[in-house]
């Protein structure tokens, strides 16, 4: 059946996913982390949460509660993504939009977080507190939570083309061979060019 195609893309799309929000929550984790060893104000939410449970139960708990709404965010949407090919005729329009969902809904929480995590690190500086090894996780790992972003999308088009491929094999067949033919004219153009 064609919703068994891409199980795997699927399952790649969701697990990169939440890997570059786990990279990214890192720096953020520890931000936080040295402002309240600092004595630097934080949120009330987290700072109700520590004054509850204390500074390592209280991150954790905070840290769980942004990684479980991120997490059942992005499932419906992926659950959306994965019901479209169910569709007898119309799919790939919705197709197209829920993918552009999944990646919008993603990039949107990436870029937030990694917007979060330098206001600690100025908020830090403008404190007196040296957040130079906070700084550098946050490039660190804002480059690998980038890798899987970037990863995640182009999953996510390989998942289009199986689709495709499955569905309407002389459309695919055709979309490649046309573009095996653009390559290899501009590769031939090149060799005319004095």
């Amino acid at each position: 059946m064609v919703c068994t195609t891409n199980v795997r893309e699927h399952a790649a799309i969701y697990v990169l996913a939440t890997l570059s929000n786990l990279l990214l929550s890192v720096p953020e984790y520890l931000g936080v982390q040295q402002a309240i060893a600092s004595y630097v104000p934080v949120d009330p939410g987290t700072r109700q949460l520590v004054s509850s449970y204390g500074v390592s139960r209280g991150l954790a708990l905070d840290f769980l509660w942004t990684f479980a709404i991120f997490q059942a965010v992005l499932t419906v949407i992926m659950f959306g993504l994965t019901q479209v090919p169910r569709l007898s005729r119309g799919w790939r329009v919705p197709y197209i939009f829920s993918g552009m969902v999944i990646s919008g809904f993603v990039g949107y929480w990436l870029g937030a977080k990694f917007l979060r995590s330098l206001s600690w690190v100025s908020l830090l500086q403008n404190n007196g507190v040296d957040s130079s090894g906070v700084y550098a996780d946050l490039f660190f790992f804002g480059l690998g939570a980038t890798v899987c972003y970037v990863s995640m999308i182009l999953v996510l088009r390989r998942s289009y083309d199986k689709l495709l491929e499955a569905r309407m094999p002389t459309l695919a067949a055709l979309t490649h061979d046309y573009s095996a033919n653009r390559g290899l004219i501009f590769h031939n153009a090149k060799k005319l060019d004095p």
